[in-house]
């Protein structure tokens, strides 16, 4: 048995650090204290103290949504929070109030000299308040159980003996209604891979649940050789995938016909993926890293995800049901660079494949000309701006600068005046509805919009010169940010 234990307020007092919630979150027991990477492969975080690091996703970028980071490790109820900011900043009213909800304490570090060894420090500081575990049949029967894991069977049927419970490994809870399951992940998100179920009448004890999660590493191994069994089949569907989406028509059919064949490609709908490093030069070198470092949290997702590198960008075939939103953040966790994505619409068929990697090329491409950094953009959003994509970019400036004028210049004149459009195309021009979103009066407006007009013409009454300004708006904003070379 554990004594009471450190709460969050005596180790916030211990250590210095600034508690920014409400007393109301300061009186729960820490059991434990975990980083944020590995709070993201546990279901539960009862007790637990998560390390979680702000930084931006590019050097000097900006800090992002902090509620967004946040919210799958407060979903996971944990005693508190500790948020290291990579720079001097106050802690965001939004992520406070979210935790407080939560009663889920957040603990505010600005201090990196301390973070360094911060895991250390307050581990230690637990394990002070607590008295070792009381031997128990589960702890002894660890040793009974590790003799028989050269086989996986025998030993999750080991496993069942020492607990009294079924033990297997399920990718869906099929529990009956009267007996409790408890699934302990195998990766990082649960469901897409294989997690331990654990079914019995009963709860598992504290020392139970100790045992189960000491054999996870050698359960994981398990799944890793056996998974090595497949490794022939995602190669051979990486380079067919290769030849379809080539120029090769002969080296194309031979390989649609060889898929066929050997069932290389799922039945189901897939969408392609495009990714590309955002404001990074990358070698291909580089490519095959980042390739590498996604390739399994495509697979977390949909374990027949194919991830290849292909004219010079990342790309990954999925199932469509994917949460691609989900998805895309999981990748931009999984590596160093911003990124940006583009998505085609779903397609079932591989002689499909080709113009799906076209399209989801040519969402990336526009991604980036519209600075949609760690987004998604979706082929069936792109509307206006894929069509004019396709232009030449010297006709696109030419139609900007004979269409705007000193409207495209970058002066604070120039920015205003496209913000002023901006918001006019997006209510349709209605004056009282532009005022409010602009925070100006409507005579203001109109005043402005006037001197606007001295240099593209009137517009306001002509809908034709209308859709001519804001079809040149739309071009200046595909060809405005150097990232879209």
């Amino acid at each position: 048995m554990t004594s009471p234990g450190s709460t969050v307020a005596d180790l916030a007092l211990a250590t210095g650090l600034q508690i920014a919630t409400a007393p109301t979150t300061w009186d729960a027991v820490v059991t434990s204290v975990i980083d944020a990477d590995r709070a993201e492969e546990m279901l539960s975080l009862d007790g637990a103290l998560v390390l979680a690091s702000w930084q931006p996703t590019r050097p000097n970028g900006p800090l992002p949504d902090l509620p967004s980071l946040l919210e799958p490790l407060i979903r996971k109820h944990p005693a508190a929070i500790v948020v290291t900011p990579s720079r001097q900043v106050n802690a965001p009213r939004q992520a406070v109030s979210r935790a407080e909800q939560a009663r889920v304490c957040l603990i505010w570090n600005t201090d990196h000299a301390v973070a360094t060894d911060l895991v250390g420090t307050l581990a230690r500081l637990v394990a002070k308040t607590q008295t070792p575990p009381a031997q128990s049949p589960a702890r002894s029967a660890v040793l009974d159980v590790l003799h028989r894991a050269d086989d996986l069977d025998e030993m999750l049927q080991a496993m069942g003996q020492a607990l009294r419970a079924t033990v297997r490994l399920s990718e869906s809870h099929s529990s009956a209604a009267t007996e409790h399951a408890e699934e302990f992940a195998l990766s990082g998100i649960t469901g897409t891979l294989p997690a331990l179920e654990i079914t019995r009448a009963d709860p598992l004890r504290a020392d139970e649940a100790a045992m189960v999660e000491g054999l996870l590493a050698v359960i994981r191994l398990h799944k890793k050789l056996r998974d090595s069994h497949v490794d022939d089949h995602a190669l051979e569907s990486a380079r067919n995938l290769k030849n379809i989406l080539s120029e090769d028509l002969t080296q194309r059919e031979a390989s649609l016909r060889r898929s066929r064949r050997l069932s290389l490609f799922p039945r189901h709908p897939v969408v392609f993926l495009v990714l590309e490093p955002f404001g990074v030069s990358v070698d291909i070198s580089g490519l095959h890293d980042l390739c590498t470092a996604l390739a399994p949290v495509a697979s977390r997702f949909d374990p027949a995800a194919i991830t290849i590198v292909n004219e010079g960008a990342l790309v990954v075939v999925i199932t469509s049901s994917t949460d691609l939103d989900t998805l895309a953040r999981s990748l931009y966790r999984g590596v160093q660079v911003p990124l940006a994505v583009g998505v085609s619409d779903p397609v079932d068929d591989p002689r499909s494949y080709p113009e799906a990697f076209r399209q989801a090329a040519r969402a990336v491409a526009v991604g980036r000309r519209v600075g949609a950094i760690n987004r998604v953009t979706r082929y069936r959003d792109l509307g206006v701006l894929g069509l004019l994509y396709q232009l030449p970019e010297h006709a696109r400036r030419n139609f900007v600068n004979e269409t705007l004028g000193s409207v495209a210049d970058e002066t604070p004149d120039g920015l205003d005046q496209r913000r002023i459009l901006q918001v006019l195309r997006s209510t349709d021009c209605n004056i009282a509805e532009s005022a409010r979103e602009l925070f100006v009066h409507p005579n203001t407006l109109r005043s402005r919009i006037a001197k606007i007009e001295t240099v593209t013409g009137k517009f306001m009454n002509e809908p034709d010169r209308r859709l001519t300004i804001f079809t040149a708006l739309s071009m200046f904003s595909l060809d405005s940010n150097v990232e879209g070379d």
